[in-house]
């Protein structure tokens, strides 16, 4: 749970499409929360009457590395994830390989026949 005048996000780090929510604590009460990290729109909630609010997060870009999160609520709040993105490597190229040397090899077995 946030303290006052806190943004918590509820993971430190996401892969891109996982879930993110954001937790804050001491907005004006029944406001608007808009979240947004680098200019974008990531997430909108409303405060209940003590000032606190939870929202899901969602990024449109996929970006890695470090993005902070500001809500705006009448204060301003903010909290940071880093965005990890994976990268698979050697896959495709090691079957593609494969399938290259048994072209060759049958074209060699072929021709010397």
């Amino acid at each position: 749970m946030p303290k006052p005048g806190e943004l918590v996000l509820d993971r430190p780090s996401i892969k891109p499409g996982e879930p993110l929510s954001a937790s804050g604590k001491g907005c004006l009460p029944s406001r608007m929360v808009t979240l947004t990290s680098g200019g974008a729109e990531v997430g909108t909630a409303f405060t209940d009457n003590s000032g606190a609010f939870t929202a899901p997060i969602e990024f449109t870009r996929i970006e890695a590395g470090r993005h902070t999160v500001v809500a705006e609520c009448g204060v301003r709040l903010t909290g940071a994830v880093d965005q990890v993105v994976t990268r698979s490597s050697g896959g495709q190229t090691g079957t593609l390989a494969v399938l290259v040397f048994f072209v060759l090899a049958s074209i060699t077995v072929i021709r010397f026949r």
